[in-house]
């Protein structure tokens, strides 16, 4: 009688050991097609944090990713994982992979971790300039958004270079919640005689057989779930940028600045700060943090459009962050990018353009249709745009 009420706890210990001894590949399976379509615009930990998901984004020409933070998840309808979930605007489906907090070294991270799969990849890396604080990406937001199965898959690339791992080892050591502390500080010293792994073979084939099953379970409804779609059928770019227009403006009548009514009295109900003196800083960190992404995709043969937002000028000038200022660090963005040849579709000339950003910070509307068209054109092979061109503010603020 006694055994037999320790049964269930010996079966689930057995079976337990079972999935702890079986090999990840086995696993596999369950991500399949009807997994990237559900996890496409759902913007989930799994995508974020995994790299199953991923892999087998990139194994799949059907996709089209789209890095970015959080204004991938906004619920605008003219987000192009929306707009350009059609054949005829577009041959690929926007994979979306970015959510609050992901700036440029996370996007690193996890652009790297697939490193093996980049070569020849088009996609899409939005840049918001609020990223370039003071101090950079900070330790809440890394442990956050930084997984060790990404920085494990990062190091475990046979073909990127020592050079890259070693500054990637350099900069991951800088925050207190990385794994395997030792394990960096050899990358750093001699990255072709390090014997071992970011994580232990064990550990990363439990978290690649967890993924997978979680994978399969009922996924958190897509930030873009409820969002009406609008009837776009037939319309040119141009008629869309009209449409965007007249919705922007549908949504921002409580104020003048083109933010969203909604955001508009959060501001107003002092539950949203509006000191943003640590942002658009020309000598933060995430300027070494963008060149590591760049550097990372032009040695891995990716085809990356660089799109760089603008803010809400506007807003901006009213809490005391000056054109002057704001153009510096989107001046040294732009010249980050271009001077290692990369492809920049910079919007930064469209800072006081209405409807373009949709509250204080993130792209909407307008701006939605701008990054639709060049992403489609860039899809295509038909790249739609020029670096952008210094106004003369631009070259005063360069002189200086």
């Amino acid at each position: 009688m006694k055994l037999k009420a320790f049964i269930p706890i010996i079966v689930s210990v057995i079976i337990f050991g079972v999935f702890l001894l079986l090999p990840a590949s086995w696993f596999e399976g369950l991500i399949n097609n009807k997994t990237l379509e559900e996890q496409r615009i759902n913007i989930s930990d799994q995508v974020l944090k995994g790299t199953e998901i991923q892999d087998k984004m990139f194994e799949s020409d059907k996709y089209y990713p789209i890095y970015g933070s959080s204004e991938l998840g906004k619920d605008d309808p003219f987000n192009p994982g929306l707009l350009l979930n059609n054949k005829q605007r577009a041959p690929k489906a926007p994979f979306l992979i970015g959510t609050g907090g992901s700036t440029d070294l996370v996007n690193a991270v996890e652009a790297a971790s697939q490193y093996h799969n980049l070569k020849g990849k088009k996609m899409a890396f939005i840049i918001s300039p609020q990223w370039f604080t003071n101090n950079g990406l900070t330790n809440v937001n890394f442990k956050a958004r930084v997984s060790d199965a990404q920085i494990n898959q990062l190091f475990m690339q046979s073909g990127m270079s020592n050079e890259l791992k070693q500054r990637y080892a350099t900069r991951l050591s800088q925050f207190k919640d990385v794994k395997d502390r030792y394990y960096l500080k050899e990358m750093k010293k001699h990255p072709n005689k390090v014997k071992g792994s970011y994580l232990s073979s064990f550990k990363a084939q439990q978290l690649k057989k967890i993924e997978a099953i979680k994978s399969i379970l009922p996924v958190k409804p897509s930030p873009l779930a409820q969002v009406d779609p609008i009837n776009d059928k037939g319309k040119s770019w141009k008629g869309l940028t009209d449409l965007a227009e007249k919705h922007g403006q549908s949504q921002t009548k409580s104020n003048n600045y083109g933010i969203r009514d909604e955001y508009w009295k959060l501001i107003n109900s002092h539950k949203r700060k509006i000191n943003r003196d640590y942002e658009f800083n020309v000598n933060s960190p995430e300027f070494q943090d963008l060149a590591l992404f760049i550097d990372t995709m032009n040695e891995a043969g990716a085809d990356v459009e660089y799109i760089i937002l603008p803010s809400n000028g506007k807003w901006y000038d009213h809490i005391g962050i000056k054109q002057e200022r704001r153009q510096k660090v989107y001046n040294k963005i732009n010249h980050t990018i271009t001077q290692r040849g990369g492809k920049v579709y910079n919007m930064t000339d469209k800072d006081y353009e209405p409807y373009v950003i949709s509250d204080a910070v993130h792209v909407g509307w307008k701006g939605w249709v701008y990054i639709s068209e060049n992403i489609a054109h860039h899809m295509n092979g038909n790249d739609n745009h020029k670096n952008h061109k210094p106004s003369k503010l631009e070259k005063h603020t360069q002189q200086k």
